[in-house]
């Protein structure tokens, strides 16, 4: 069963939408009988009849649950605005460091990395929870801010196929958009039991009034009424959950099959819940609220037959891997890490080009490029083993003493600034003078140690290693980000221009970066018409186009080839002149289209790949482009290499230095 970046991104949107309309339509459930409540309760307080029509009890009930829910689902969802950490560290995650000596920890790293790699996003930082069961999840708004989390069990009882058979369902998640849609169902479920809460405080308050008993008591009755129905609510809230988060969690084990080719890996892990004593209960009480965010059901049973269960039937899940499979759980038993699967892998040599955003073989003559353009985006948010296979030996192919670096917070910055000094002589020492006065010694000593091994690392690996680098960049305290950013811009801006490559490491930097250590408004789409987006997507177009050719009958036709495949025919735009292309236009422009549905990204994504392929090659910097333009609209492209055509003989040179 294949999946679609697109289509499950748009599915996960519609969903967040039905979720606004449940909580609307709860909200007014929850009012009226609240409202009933107080009609009640007030038909108690004295001998005169009384009628059930009171709007000013009305207007007390709706101003009052609405603000006591939508506060409190707010102030949840505010509480995890931070992404994926925060929901780890209200778990009692314990972050695992790249410099882990522990072999289990170590083999989850490599696992986590060459999935990040393949997929085309920065590597998540990893959580270990101090549970016996085999359990996980992913959490965060976006891949930018997601983390992924796994027990202790699956650390000791897993085997290495099937840890990455977990770890690949949790990365389904991440790209298909599960992760917002289950912070939002967090959100849902606390605004309603806050309800409860408040019911136990009016309790609470009439048990220590001083008041007549017949007011005690009707203070007593709304509070337990009140109490009640947020329970009530709760439980309806509970089986939305349970009915949205089922169906992703088969969608999460098709896609784990599809990116790893290997149905024995998860399934196996799923055969192991099932023998496993623990199961794959989690014990810490909060994770009542995130339930659904797990791997495999958190709690013992689902109660009401399974309707509350957050995730299907276990057998049924793996018959859905394994038809033959009988029902038969066998006993459990911990697994040994062999060190030589640890030590041992640099056995693989880094394929030709790794590290580049992949493109189909392209035929010489004749030339479909919609189709290919349309086959490039098809591969959005997708990973195969093919992939991981690359990504690991990319991984392994790195230096050591850069491996080491970009596992260590102090040695990350260092590495990022070595990235940024110019091969050129004069330039880069100007750019270390202005280092050496703006960073402390430390820092200054150790980016001249990393400089050599950098500026001999072929341009292919330069944006994997920044991914390698981001859970150690995202380790500085808030001050020390802020130094690290400004010693950033001072290194780009010490030439007075700004190169592609400049351009797209802040474009990883701050995406990835800022959203944790800054206040940011998330966006929304708001887009969803392709005709009124022509304008930026034609100056994306130029920028791509005039950077992949130096002669306007050459960019001119490549920049026809993206207009046309985003429009769908003809169109009025025209080419600008190379000079009227600036980096600051561009950037401005893919910011109004992330704001954009999945459906038109799409589009834009497809666009860009057919205006690369016009010429049938691809340049490294069109390549890094093309990174920064999908990791801007928040579709990861996987780094893989162009491929063969039949007979094992590459049809295109596809990529080559400029």
């Amino acid at each position: 069963m294949a999946t679609n970046f697109f289509q499950q991104q748009d599915s996960a949107r519609r969903k967040t939408l039905q979720l606004v309309v449940y909580f609307v339509l709860a909200i007014l459930i929850l009012i009226a009988l609240v409202y009933a409540l107080l009609v009640a309760v007030s038909m108690d307080s004295g001998p005169e009849p009384v009628s059930w029509w009171q709007p000013e009890l009305l207007l007390l009930a709706a101003p009052g649950v609405g603000l006591v829910v939508g506060a409190a689902s707010v102030f949840k969802v505010a509480q995890l605005s931070s992404g994926g950490q925060a929901v780890a560290l209200m778990l009692g995650g314990q972050e695992v460091p790249g410099t882990t000596t522990d072999a289990r920890e170590k083999r989850l790293l490599n696992v986590v990395e060459e999935m990040a790699l393949a997929a085309g996003v920065p590597v998540p930082p990893i959580y270990v929870l101090a549970e016996p069961g085999i359990n996980a999840f992913a959490a965060g708004y976006a891949p930018g801010d997601a983390v992924v989390a796994v027990s202790q069990g699956c650390l000791n009882y897993l085997t290495r196929d099937e840890l990455q058979g977990v770890v690949a369902h949790e990365f389904s998640h991440i790209l298909n958009g599960d992760m917002r849609l289950n912070i939002r169902l967090i959100g849902l479920i606390f605004g309603i039991m806050a309800l409860s809460i408040m019911g136990r405080m009016l309790m609470f308050t009439s048990g220590r009034s001083s008041g007549r008993n017949d007011s005690r008591g009707g203070l007593m009755l709304l509070g337990l009424g009140v109490f009640v129905l947020g329970l009530v609510g709760a439980f309806f809230g509970r089986l939305i959950m349970a009915a949205v988060s089922r169906q992703r969690e088969y969608l999460a084990d098709a896609s784990a099959v599809q990116f790893t080719r290997n149905p024995e890996g998860i399934g196996g892990a799923l055969k192991k819940i099932g023998g496993l004593a623990e199961g794959s209960r989690i014990g810490n009480p909060q994770a009542a609220e995130v339930g659904h965010m797990f791997f495999a059901n958190a709690f013992a049973g689902g109660g009401l037959a399974g309707l509350l269960a957050t995730h299907p039937p276990l057998v049924e899940r793996i018959r859905r891997l394994d038809p033959q499979f009988d029902g038969q759980f066998l006993e459990v038993r911990p697994v040994s890490v062999d060190r030589e699967e640890l030590e041992g892998a640099r056995r693989s040599r880094v394929p030709p080009f790794a590290g580049m955003p992949r493109l189909p073989s392209v035929p010489q003559v004749p030339l479909p490029i919609l189709r290919f353009a349309d086959e490039a985006a098809s591969r959005v948010g997708q990973v195969d083993p093919e992939e991981i296979s690359r990504a690991n030996a990319l991984r392994d192919g790195m230096p050591d003493v850069l491996r080491v670096a970009a596992q260590e917070p102090f040695s990350a910055r260092a590495l990022v600034y070595a990235l940024l000094l110019d091969p050129r002589a004069d330039l880069r020492d100007l750019q270390l003078t202005r280092l050496k006065a703006g960073t402390g010694p430390h820092d200054f000593a150790e980016t001249l140690r990393l400089a050599a091994p950098v500026q001999a690392l072929p341009d292919t690996h330069r944006l994997p290693l920044l991914d390698l680098a981001m859970p150690a960049l995202r380790q500085m305290s808030p001050g020390q980000h802020r130094a690290f950013r400004a010693e950033v811009e001072r290194l780009m801006i010490a030439d007075q221009r700004l190169s592609l490559f400049e351009y797209t490491l802040s474009c990883v930097l701050h995406r990835h970066l800022d959203s944790q250590f800054l206040p940011q408004r998330k966006t929304r789409p708001v887009h969803n018409s392709p005709e009124r987006l022509a304008h930026p997507v034609a100056t994306v177009l130029a920028l791509l186009a005039w950077e992949g050719q130096s002669e306007l009958d050459q960019a001119a036709p490549a920049f026809d080839t993206g207009m046309r495949s985003y429009i769908g025919g003809d169109h009025t735009h025209r080419l600008p002149p190379r000079e009227q292309c600036s980096l600051a236009e561009f950037d401005a422009a893919l910011q109004t289209l992330n704001q954009s549905v999945p459906a038109i990204k799409r589009r834009i994504v497809v666009a860009c790949a057919a205006c690369i392929l016009a010429n049938q090659e691809v340049t490294l910097r069109e390549a890094e482009l093309l990174r920064a333009i999908c990791d801007t609209l928040d579709c990861p492209l996987p780094p893989l290499v162009v491929g063969e055509a039949g007979g094992g003989s590459t049809t295109v040179q596809a990529i080559r230095r400029s």
